[in-house]
């Protein structure tokens, strides 16, 4: 469990704000000393659980109620193909490991490649959904027995986690020699992320544990011996984040402000790499 002692090295205050989307509550965040990795402060002995329930939170969404919930399941299937073309294993008896698969749209939409996926989800109610739809899918991969994956993803996942580190060394024995680790997260260093500030809606705390920018990531994978093979942006993760977080300050026509915010970051991401949210593929080094 991520403890409050671990907050040592975190010590340079970004921002408080506020949890919008289960109890309202505040929580800060603070950057480390070379401002590569911010960390959200929580209790100890906090029950995380309590912050997922809510039917708003879209990872475990199967229907859609409001016009942003159309907006998430639009852009979801469209990055269906996206993540698919991306990691595209060559080659017969392919396997893949989805840690943190939600519902499972995207194992669900790899297995109808005709390759052999597992999921690991915690939430009972997204592994039952999972189970509906024929797949694989475990509440652990200490339940695991598989090794070897040719691909291992997480989709805005490490993010979550209590021990980012922890949780890649795991991840690291079940993957092959010449295999890929795929992680997504936002990217706090964005310029959306600097125009929202607190009202950033990619924070999502206290969900979001953890804020990493490209080098923080790049950096806390070098430890567990992986290598950048390459990094691609994801485009509609800046308006559609640019939309939350426009909703979240209230201000009058937030599309449009969606549009001009994630339509700049992203020229900005260009020139500097810094997009709202990339993709990264790693390879392990021995």
């Amino acid at each position: 469990m991520f403890h409050v002692k671990q907050m040592k090295n975190y010590k340079n205050y970004y921002c408080t704000t506020k949890d919008t989307l289960a109890t309202g509550e505040l929580f800060s965040v603070y950057f480390n000393k070379d401002q590569s990795v911010a960390r959200t402060k929580i209790d100890s002995d906090e029950d995380m659980y309590r912050f997922y329930k809510t039917n708003n939170y879209h990872s475990h969404q199967e229907t859609s109620k409001t016009v942003t919930d159309k907006i998430y399941f639009i852009s979801h299937r469209l990055m269906l193909y996206f993540k698919y073309r991306l990691i595209k294993p060559k080659g017969r008896n392919q396997k893949l490991l989805d840690y943190g698969c939600g519902n499972g749209g995207f194992l669900k939409y790899i297995s109808d490649k005709n390759i052999n996926t597992t999921g690991v989800e915690k939430s009972l109610t997204s592994q039952k959904v999972c189970r509906s739809k024929g797949l694989n899918v475990f509440s652990s991969i200490k339940h695991i027995k598989q090794l070897n994956y040719n691909v291992i993803t997480l989709w805005h996942v490490l993010e979550h986690v209590s021990n980012p580190l922890k949780c890649i060394s795991a991840l690291s024995r079940l993957l092959s020699i010449d295999g890929s680790l795929v992680i997504a997260v936002p990217n706090i260093q964005s310029i959306d992320s600097q125009l929202f500030k607190s009202e950033w809606a990619a924070l999502d705390v206290p969900r979001h544990l953890w804020h990493f920018t490209p080098k923080g990531l790049i950096d806390l994978l070098q430890k567990e011996h992986f290598v950048l093979y390459k990094k691609k942006p994801l485009f509609l993760d800046a308006y559609y984040i640019s939309l939350l977080s426009a909703k979240r300050k209230k201000i009058f026509f937030p599309w449009l402000i969606a549009i001009f915010v994630g339509s700049v970051s992203n020229i900005f991401g260009i020139f500097t790499g810094n997009y709202s949210s990339s993709v990264f593929v790693f390879k392990k080094t021995n």
